[in-house]
Parts: structure tokens; sequence; C-alpha cells
């Protein structure tokens, strides 16, 4: 997914100072096409299937794309053909033509008949245009177990009876709203990161004339080819930019902000101050750079939750004052934490400069019943070793979806020799019968799932002489109870146990085996090794 850039168009024809900055904007604008709706389609509803259906029909098809809030960032409309977006701004003369499968954007300057060919690197070949990308999305998640959808019910959306959505998958939502007499999608808004995003204005089938879409320059244009790497930009990039916009955009000052939307209202700016230094092209040429790069950062943003800026109005130079902070992927104790004068530290939480607000829990995508005739969820196994014979085992399973009106489940543990002790959902027990040896039913309460309790645990007994003893531990049958689109097997040392982990550093909680798929649900996932040995 990604986002646009509004006098993008005019910028980058203007001159080559800023072509490489805008062209960063129109490349972003360019992903938005080709996944704006960020997820999945299950068409399992009369209602939702008619939505989507013009999705999956359109030849062509017309849309307006807008970054931020509605009203206050300019317009982007998207023409669609084939593999080929032709992309105008609004108040723009010039115009971006797309090509999805050689991935170069060739934009046109009328005014000064000046053409730029921008080839976008970082991106796989033979992008599909963003029809064909949602068709794929739809038809590889239909049957994901981590994706629901919910009805908003009825509203006036810009000027339309329509009909909403709340579409959740384990990525994130989107709400997509129709029109409530033809069932024709109307507007999509989703929040990527955060980052907003509103498309809205389809018009379907629309007839195009091809020649629109043209990769070849007309005649009398002046001609200039560059690249981009979308996905090449660093902390350092990050910096860099940060004190090209003090030092040359600025007046000494770091920008207002530096979000994808700010930049975008910004670009005008950008572009005259940009055109007003005396410097070389090769110089001016390495500025662009930075500033694409810089952009990229934030728009391709590889942190763990959000970013913080407090930069706005700040003086390069100032030491004491943190412009900028976010925690780095893998990071679960210290941030990194930008100053005014462009040092960096490893802060721990507790030492930022603010306190931070406490993130929202994602709330569950619940429970939803499908047109299949099994069940599908996630599941966490913890196996507890104590000095007994039998291992116990808690398998807190999640729950997501399951057949139209059937409240009995069956389940079948890893091994013949379990055996399945008490199984609860929440407080309550659920009442299970054997229906042979290692496999049972259970008699689920369907309104407490679709209320949104979904989380079953179960508990049951493993003799410990079942696993198969090896060198370096013991051999486990990695299996889940149901179909699961996650499974994590957790090893649990109980104090006295007799039993000590055999890797440095020893622990008595540790995970041999997890899996994870957004688009397949199965249960048998081989076998691993569980390593631990008798104490001496």
């Amino acid at each position: 997914s990604a986002d646009m850039e509004p006098s993008i168009g005019r910028i980058i024809m203007r001159s080559r100072i800023t072509k490489l900055a805008a062209a960063a904007v129109i490349i972003i604008g360019v992903l938005v096409g080709i996944n704006q709706f960020g997820g999945s389609i299950d068409g399992t509803s009369v209602a939702w299937a008619d939505v989507i259906g013009p999705i999956f029909n359109a030849k062509t098809v017309i849309y307006t794309i807008v970054v931020g809030e509605e009203g206050k960032s300019p317009e982007i409309q998207d023409m669609v053909m084939g593999s080929r977006i032709r992309r105008s701004v609004s108040n723009i003369d010039s115009v971006s033509i797309i090509d999805l499968e050689t991935t170069k954007i060739l934009t046109l300057d009328p005014k000064r008949k000046k053409a730029t060919y921008i080839d976008m690197k970082g991106l796989p070949q033979e992008l599909p245009n963003p029809m064909e990308s949602l068709r794929n999305l739809i038809t590889e998640l239909q049957n994901s177990p981590h994706f629901v959808v919910e009805e908003l019910g009825e509203q006036l959306v810009d000027g339309h009876r329509a009909i909403g959505f709340l579409a959740k998958h384990r990525g994130g939502e989107f709400a997509i709203w129709a029109d409530a007499e033809t069932a024709l999608p109307i507007r999509i808004e989703s929040q990527e990161g955060q980052m907003l995003l509103i498309c809205k204005d389809y018009q379907f089938d629309v007839e195009m004339d091809e020649s629109l879409f043209s990769m070849e320059v007309p005649e009398g244009y002046t001609v200039q080819e560059t690249e981009l790497d979308l996905f090449g930009s660093t902390e350092e990039d990050f910096i860099e930019g940060l004190r090209l916009w003090a030092e040359v955009l600025g007046d000494g000052s770091f920008p207002g902000d530096v979000s994808v939307e700010y930049y975008i209202k910004q670009v005008p700016m950008v572009e005259e101050k940009l055109e007003e230094l005396e410097i070389s092209d090769e110089e001016k040429m390495e500025l662009e750079s930075k500033l694409s790069r810089y952009l990229l950062f934030i728009r391709f943003f590889k942190g763990q939750g959000k970013w913080y800026y407090r930069g706005d109005g700040v003086k390069l130079g100032d030491v004491d004052t943190a412009i900028f902070w976010y925690r780095p992927k893998g990071s679960s104790q210290t941030y990194r934490v930008i100053y005014g004068n462009l040092t960096v530290e490893d802060v721990a939480p507790a030492d930022l400069p603010e306190p931070l607000l406490p993130e929202q829990p994602k709330k569950g995508i619940g429970y939803q019943q499908w047109a299949k005739a099994e069940f599908a969820g996630r599941e966490r196994a913890e196996w507890r070793i104590s000095s007994s014979n039998d291992i116990t085992v808690h398998s807190f399973v999640t729950v997501t979806k399951g057949p139209q009106d059937v409240n009995i489940m069956p389940i079948t543990l890893p091994y013949l020799a379990g055996t399945l002790e008490a199984v609860t959902l929440g407080d309550a027990e659920i009442v299970h019968y054997e229906i042979s040896e290692g496999r049972y039913e259970l008699e689920l309460p369907l309104e407490k799932l679709i209320e949104g309790q979904t989380k079953i645990e179960c508990i049951w007994t493993l003799p410990f002489d079942a696993l198969e003893k090896v060198d370096d531990g013991y051999r486990t049958t990695l299996k889940s109870l149901i179909a699961v689109g996650f499974y994590k097997l957790v090893v649990i040392l109980e104090p006295d146990c007799g039993f000590e982990y055999t890797e440095d550093p020893s622990k008595l909680r540790f995970v041999p085996f997890r899996w994870n798929s957004n688009f397949d649900a199965k249960m048998y996932f081989g076998f691993c090794n569980i390593a631990i040995k008798k104490k001496q």
C-alpha cells in the first residue's frame, strides 16, 4: 500500500531540481493504486458479494485518492486500463503514465514540452494493476481464518444513501461504502500506520481512449531519465533530509511536520526554494536524491508502532530538544531519539522526552460463520512438564470461523494416548464428548462466540513416554486441535520437574516452534525437538 502527492506533476516537470523528490511522491501514489484496499474479501454475504462484484468484473476504473484529511489535501485522479494508470492531480497541468509491467513512469508537462522517464527500483517486475491486485488478494484471502466482515449499517456518504462494511484482517482493517440501490462501491477508507487514505468517486467500465495511456513521448518534448529506489531509505537518509530542510528550505528551522500529507502540501514551496539555489546541476541532483529518501523513510516506516515528531519551530543545532523518536523493529527496550543537533541516542521508554500514550489494544477480529464445513482459528499450546509422568497441556484455541449455525466442533489431540480433561470458555465449562481415541466433540455456545468470546482453553494430558527420545532431547509431533493459521508451541519446565533446558542460557520457558500464515489454515506441521534432559 502507499500514498500520493498533489502538486507533484507540476514539480516534476518544472525543473530537474525537484524531479526525484516529487517522483517519490508519485510512486507513493502508484503503490496506493496497487494496494489501496489493503486486504481481502469474504463473499459469504450476498450483500457483500454484490458490493465486490464490480471489483472482480471491471475492465476499466476511475477513482479519486485523498491522503490525509479530506478537503485540506489536493485530490489525485487515477484512470486504470490494463497494466497502466494515468494519474493527474487537482489544479496541475502535468500528467503521469504509470506502466506496472515495466515498473516505469512517464511524466509529461505540456506547457514546457518536457518529459521524464522514472525507473522504479525495489518493486517486483510486472506488477498487477489495481483491479488485478485486489482480485488476487481477494482470491487468496477469502478462505483465510483471519478475515471477517462486519456490517456498519446505512449512512449518507458523498450524497448517496450507502451501506457500509468494515473488513478486518490480521494486517488491519478498512471500511467500504456502497450505494444502497446499485451496490456499487463509492468510497473506501483505510488507516495505514499514521496515514489516512480515502479512495472515492469510483466509476467502473468507463470507455477510455488507449492513446491516453501511451508511454511514447510526444513530438517536440525534451526527454530526461532517472531512477528511484523505493525501499532503500535509512535513518541516516531521514536525518540528512531533516538537515536539508532546515538549511535550505526552512531558514534554519525544521519542518512543521514530517508526515507524507505535510510534504504533499509543501511541494510548491520545496520547488520554489530549490529553483532559487545557485549551484551546479550535479549538486541539485544530490539534493533531490536526499529529499526523496527522506520522504520514503516515513512512507515506508520500518519501526514498530508509532513515530513521534516534535521539531516544529526547533532550530538546527538545538542540542537539548528531541525532535523525533521511534522504536526500531525488533527492539523491546529502547527507542531511537533524534535531537535538534541531529545526534541520535538509544533511550529507554521511561527516559523519553514525554510519556508514551498507552497504545490501544488491537480489537480481535471476532468470529464469523462461513460456507466451509470446518472450524478455523489460532492456537497457542503450552506444554507444562512437572515431576509427574504426564505432561499437562493447555491449548488456547481462538476460534475465528465456523460453519453456518453449527455449534459442534470436533477436535483431534496430537497423540492418541492423550486425554482431554477439561474445556472452558471464559469462566464457563464447555460440554465435550469422546467419539474415538484422541478425538472429541465440543458443544460451543454460538451466541458467546458471535459476541466476541472466542478463546477456548482445552486442558489435556499426555504420558511422557509417548515422546520419542533423541540425542538432543525429545521429538514431538506438531499438530493443532483444529485447522489454524497460527500455531505456537511453548514448553514450561515446572520447578523440581527433574528436567533442564539443554541450550545456553538455560531457561524454564522456551518456544521450540512457531508457524504463521495469513492465507492458509492447517492442522499438521511436522515434528520438532524439545531440547531438555533429565538433571544429573
